[in-house]
């Protein structure tokens, strides 16, 4: 049961830790690295045969890798909407 906690606290500094690389740098990049690093553990993981290759072992691998990949792909909107937001008041203090 410790592990679990354990578990939910890592993963979630890991997505507060990638949000933050997502949506306050301009690279798409930084806010890459943790989910490539976990997808790349992940088959390391599984080829190394450290875990059986088996559906309620894969599962909550899968999951783990789409939530932190969404989570690239949100942040990185968002960044465009900051942005986006922030010409538009630009714009508009110009026209003053």
């Amino acid at each position: 049961m410790m592990e679990l906690v354990v578990g939910f606290a890592v993963a979630a500094i890991l997505l507060i830790l990638e949000y933050i690389l997502c949506t306050k740098l301009k690279s798409p990049l930084w806010g890459g690295i943790i989910p490539v690093l976990i997808l790349v553990g992940t088959i390391c993981l599984f080829v190394s045969g450290r875990i059986p290759l088996e559906t309620r072992y894969l599962f909550p691998f899968v999951v783990l890798n789409t939530l932190f990949f969404g989570d690239w792909g949100t942040g990185r909107d968002k960044y465009r909407k900051i942005k986006q937001a922030e010409m538009e008041r630009m714009k508009a203090k110009d026209f003053q």
